[in-house]
């Protein structure tokens, strides 16, 4: 396929992440930022965003699971993901994610739990997302590349 079709089919796909709300206007910064940094910057910043999540997600679940929540533990590794989905521009996981804040500050265990199931199903949904869009960016990579 063309280079100038699979930018259009990116486009539209990022388009309709938007629309969804999915992704918010830090996500196009994010997306201008290859053309000026590197041509791979968006994988790169896609795959490390996805890995701190596992790493993270692993981190919350351990910390609400004890019988004695350190609240203290979840709220600094809820922040640090709250950060992270900011400045990628995922705004349902943003939005889960200050949501799961709000119960590390209640002290509520219930409400933590819940929060994080939201948070991880928002996740989920973004990360097939990514998936896509990081095979369209490299298939476009590729193509400038000429192979």
């Amino acid at each position: 396929m063309a280079l100038p079709m699979q930018r259009s089919l990116l486009r539209s796909f990022v388009q309709s992440m938007h629309e969804e709300g999915i992704v918010n206007d830090d996500f196009y910064q994010l997306l201008a930022m290859k053309e000026t940094v590197r041509q791979d910057y968006v994988v790169r910043a896609v795959t490390s965003y996805c890995l701190s999540a596992q790493n993270l997600f692993s981190h919350l679940t351990y910390h609400i699971c004890q019988p004695e929540v350190d609240y203290h533990q979840v709220n600094t590794a809820a922040c640090e993901f709250y950060a992270r989905t900011s400045s990628i521009g995922a705004e349902h996981v943003k939005l889960s994610c200050a949501e799961l804040i709000q119960a590390c500050q209640e002290n509520d265990k219930e409400y933590c739990s819940q929060a994080l199931y939201w948070t991880k199903n928002e996740y989920s949904k973004l990360r097939r997302k990514f998936e896509t869009l990081v095979q369209m960016e490299r298939k476009i990579i590729d193509l400038e590349n000429g192979h």
